[in-house]
């Protein structure tokens, strides 16, 4: 009984031991992937495979050093692939969603895991552990993995929970009423198409484009989807598409017109049937005579379509390397915040995409057309025919302020944002951009008693109430211009507010990201503003941002963090010496208390 109890435990203890491997495979493995391939894993299958093989590799490396043959561990490796590639067929196929595809194959591989075992429960019973390490290795190891324990799981929580929240799909359904802004459809009018993902767009690359041309008052504008519904922008932000495919299509048949022109933003991998219908979409649009425009990481979605191929095209800084390992036909360039390559012209990071929306308006309405839409947005870098020099960006190591915000940001992280009627579509994209994904400072919410129209006419829905959200917020900012001149909301905190003081972003004229970058440098650091104006691609020369110096708060929590595990770590040494202490007296006292010769016998 007590051997089948040992072999029992024994057997737990190995599968405990290969669970803890392959999370450090995971853990160890997971950041080169990302590093090497940062567009490729956001995709949901390359990311499940390549989050499979790391944790196989750790579980394998485990496996040798308990002394198992290949064969077991090749089995064990295909036990733990083999539910994700089996998952992934529906998955391509379009008819399983892809949470369950993650949920369904990690229980999976961990019930054939334990069949694998059981199969072979003789060998997973024994095989003792013989790697012989200094024990001052052994120390500190466990000194440093005890000291960076703390830290590392406060960062893992807090990563992936904002990294979770920027493109959140909600989950309720609320009743809008359809766009109705195709009704002032003019057939005089070149039309120009912005694409809207089904699981989240880039809310700068969409809006801020959408503005620019809707501010000339000679384009037709409008943002299409490939189906009905509200569409996720960074932030919670909820937009109403104006039209699907099908409606724009059959909207220009029945003028006997065409599309002029398609912009793509960033979008976030979007399920293999829609991403199937907006490849073909795009390629229909082009082949019929529209100009395809790409912003920012929208490149990597019109690159997929084939119609980059043997042509110079740019996109965001922190991208090129991957779009040039995944599309190497295509010819890749930096330093300029456009290329018009005729019938596609592609943009750089985020703010870009103003710069690429201006030179459109040039090719579509005229240069008059397009530096009056540059005034209006208030963007003071237009250059008229010729797209501006643009740094060719890099990570440095100051740049690790975004991990610290990420991680261990102790500034405002719960920011609600109230949507007012008549908001500039610039000055909703700064605050939702900025703080959230951009910065990685804070999250947003999106307020407000129902629908409000932008100046331009989009629909946009918050996410709750201002009452119903005030308890769980640090700030109440109010974005607009218009907002600021009349004190929507008052100018002290009240029962209206939640007993938050509004804060008026927009009070000041100027382009909307200048104030925003003025309150990021102010509220959390200068260090953090600059990143945050890196990464939109956006010159912060002309604004004085001031600040403090560097995000010390993060800072401090990091190292108050690592001293609390290295603490704990060596309050926990203690016990540990006092019981091997013991141990080793046992014997001693053992010896002294065995019965003694008679005293004649010593005598002789």
């Amino acid at each position: 009984m007590n051997e089948s109890l040992r072999q029992i435990g024994r057997f737990l203890w190995h599968y405990a031991e290969m669970a803890v491997a392959m999370l450090l495979g995971m853990a160890l493995l997971g950041p080169l992937w990302s590093a090497a391939l940062p567009d490729a894993v956001a995709r949901l299958d390359v990311r499940t495979l390549t989050m499979a093989a790391d944790m196989a590799a750790g579980m394998a490396v485990w496996m040798r050093v308990r002394r198992h043959g290949w064969p077991a561990i090749a089995e064990m490796a295909a036990a733990m692939v083999a539910p994700f590639l089996v998952l992934l067929v529906p998955y391509w196929l379009g008819v399983l969603p892809g949470a369950v595809v993650s949920g369904a194959g990690h229980a999976l591989m961990f019930v054939l895991m334990a069949v694998v075992m059981l199969r072979r429960r003789a060998e997973y019973t024994g095989h003792p552990v013989r790697v012989r390490v200094p024990a001052r290795v052994v120390k500190v190891a466990a000194l440093v993995l005890a000291t960076l324990l703390v830290p590392g799981a406060v960062s893992a929580v807090s990563t992936v929970g904002r990294f979770r929240d920027l493109y959140t799909v909600r989950a309720d359904a609320p009743a809008v009423p359809p766009s109705t802004r195709s009704s002032s459809y003019d057939p005089a009018r070149p039309t120009v198409a912005l694409l809207l993902g089904g699981r989240g767009t880039n809310v700068a690359d969409l809006l801020g484009p959408f503005e620019v041309l809707e501010s000339t008052g000679a384009v037709n504008a409008y943002l299409v989807a490939a189906g009905p519904g509200l569409a996720p922008l960074t932030g919670g932000l909820d937009v109403v598409p104006d039209l699907t495919f099908d409606e724009l299509d059959r909207l220009l048949a029945g003028h006997g017109d065409r599309l002029d022109a398609v912009v793509i933003p960033a979008v976030q991998p979007p399920e293999p049937a829609e991403s199937a219908r907006i490849v073909s979409w795009l390629r229909r649009q082009s082949a019929a005579g529209a100009v395809t425009v790409s912003v920012c990481n929208g490149a990597r979605m019109l690159a997929t379509t084939g119609l980059l191929d043997g042509r110079p095209a740019t996109s965001h800084w922190w991208r090129l390397g991957g779009l040039r390992k995944d599309f190497p036909q295509v010819g890749w360039t930096a330093g300029h915040r456009y290329v018009d390559d005729g019938n596609v012209l592609t943009t750089a990071g985020v703010l870009s995409g103003v710069d690429g929306a201006l030179r459109l308006v040039e090719r579509l309405a005229g240069e008059d057309a397009a530096r009056l839409a540059a005034t209006r947005a208030h963007w003071r870098h237009y250059s008229p025919g010729v797209p501006a020099p643009l740094p060719e960006h890099a990570l440095e190591p100051r740049d690790v302020v975004v991990a610290l915000n990420s991680s261990y940001q102790t500034g405002p992280a719960r920011l609600g944002v109230p949507l007012v009627d008549g908001v500039g579509e610039l000055e909703l994209a700064s605050v939702f951009v900025s703080y959230t994904e951009e910065s990685m400072t804070s999250r947003t919410v999106a307020l407000g008693d129902g629908p409000v129209r932008s100046r331009h006419g989009l629909t946009f829905v918050p996410r709750a109430t201002l009452a119903a959200a005030a308890g769980g917020l640090d700030r109440l900012l109010v974005p607009g211009a218009d907002a600021a001149r009349r004190h929507v909301l008052g100018t002290a905190p009240s029962p209206a507010t939640g007993g938050l003081r509004p804060e008026y972003l927009h009070a000041r004229e100027g382009f909307p990201f200048d104030a925003v970058m003025l309150d990021v440098a102010a509220t959390y650091d200068l260090q953090t503003a600059r990143w945050t104006a890196k990464t939109l691609e956006y010159p912060l020369s002309d604004v004085r941002v001031t600040g403090s110096a560097w995000p010390w708060g993060p800072t401090l929590l990091l190292a108050g963090l690592a001293g609390l595990g290295l603490g704990a770590a060596l309050a926990a040494r203690a016990p540990a010496r006092r019981l091997r202490a013991a141990r080793r007296r046992a014997p001693a006292a053992a010896g002294t208390g065995r019965e003694q010769p008679p005293a004649e016998l010593t005598q002789r």
